[in-house]
């Protein structure tokens, strides 16, 4: 059975193979996902930029237009990022096949089993939210008419879509809820991409957190035998490939060393997108926080624009949490051979817990553009600055 189908991985796969990034799938079955998608955004794009030029001078639609189109923008970051590096991305599948192949025990195996639970759970408490969050965002135009419908009142709901669109050949009135249906099925179009981007990556850290994990794990149960005065000279001039312990320590650099380059492809498939999501995503969060004070007018609204802000900042939440939860598991090596009974082992393998020591005193990282690391401090910082912008905005007013 293909590891990737295993419970733990099925969503990763699903998601994928929607956008037509999954890897194994057939390439005309690739191209055609991607050129219907690519059409489907295109479409959404033209009445959004119409919009903004037609409205201009209406400060009130420009903001609602605004956040949005830059959501449009981190949609093409993501996207043309899992294009451009879908070598990088095949060669972190491939690795991840091979890294499951290569445990030596089943405890190994729970351990990677866990971190990719762990990486499902987050991945559909994630997607959940996002569709939760699209679909009420969506509904906002609709739910008045609804309303209308059971309160059997006369009033007169206008007619508008979830987003500021500008449609030149066809007329709203006439064609209202085709073209909303067609606007909203476009709109799912681009959740649905940058949800199923995000999901790779959550899978492919959860991996190279267990990775670390499995590492810890074989270093704290290496192999010893206690040396004595008596045999410490036999033990010393015993050869290195009859030393057990200095074996095993050998095959726990080598996946020391595996999981590292992992991170090192992590890094540069996915260092782009990350220094767009974090340069956009201050201030559309400054400007939703912006609408939800000053055009909420009725509960729809209030709900759409907090829900949206909640989304964003969920967005760039995950984003450091799970790059601060790799630098931990790799931070963890250290006090891992410390635990390790270092003292029972030959002098040559002692010498390889020093070279590893000195090579986890380096942890880990994910950065935004190779600019600004993804921590939780740093995404602290983030708020308190996006919340500098939104001052500023709300003095403007």
């Amino acid at each position: 059975m293909d590891i990737y189908d295993k419970p733990y991985y099925k969503i990763t796969k699903i998601s994928a193979s929607l956008i037509g990034r999954w890897p194994y799938q057939s390439s005309r079955q690739s191209l055609v996902i991607v050129t219907v998608i690519w059409s489907a955004f295109i479409l959404q794009a033209i009445p959004q930029i119409i919009a903004i030029v037609t409205h201009f001078d209406d400060r009130e639609v420009l903001l609602e237009a605004l956040a949005p189109f830059i959501i449009d923008i981190m949609f093409v970051a993501k996207y043309m990022n899992s294009i451009y590096n879908a070598e990088l991305m095949v060669t972190l599948f491939e690795r991840m096949k091979k890294d499951w192949k290569l445990l030596s025990s089943a405890k190994e195996k729970r351990i990677l089993e866990y971190h990719a639970n762990i990486g499902r759970l987050i991945s559909t408490g994630y997607a959940g939210f996002a569709y939760t969050t699209t679909a009420i965002f969506l509904s906002e135009p609709i739910l008045p008419r609804i309303i209308n419908y059971f309160s059997k009142s006369n009033e007169s709901v206008p007619l508008k879509f979830a987003l500021p669109l500008e449609y030149i050949i066809f007329e709203k009135e006439n064609h209202y809820w085709l073209m909303l249906a067609i606007t909203n099925m476009f709109a799912i179009n681009m959740i649905i991409v940058t949800i199923s981007c995000d999901i790779m990556f959550i899978t492919f850290v959860q991996h190279v957190c267990g990775l670390f994990a499995v590492v810890g794990f074989r270093i704290e149960n290496s192999p010893t035998g206690k040396i004595t005065d008596s045999n410490h000279r036999a033990v010393s001039l015993r050869k290195n490939s009859q030393d057990f312990s200095y074996k095993h320590l050998v095959s726990c650099i080598r996946s020391h060393r595996r999981a590292l380059e992992f991170v090192k492809l992590l890094e540069e498939t996915f260092t782009g997108t990350f220094g767009v999501v974090v340069a956009l995503n201050l201030p559309m969060i400054s400007i939703t926080g912006l609408q939800l004070i000053t055009q909420s007018n009725t509960v729809e609204q209030t709900l759409k624009y907090l829900m949206f802000a909640l989304a964003q900042v969920l967005h760039l939440f995950f984003d450091c949490f799970l790059s601060q939860n790799l630098t931990n598991m790799s931070s963890r090596i250290p006090q891992c051979i410390a635990n390790m009974k270092w003292y029972n082992i030959s002098k040559n393998s002692q010498k390889l817990t020093l070279l590893m020591t000195m090579r986890s005193q380096t942890p880990c990282k994910l950065t935004a553009g190779k600019i600004m690391e993804l921590s939780i401090e740093n995404f602290g910082m983030m708020m308190k600055t996006s919340g500098s912008y939104f001052t500023m905005l709300l003095s403007m007013q």
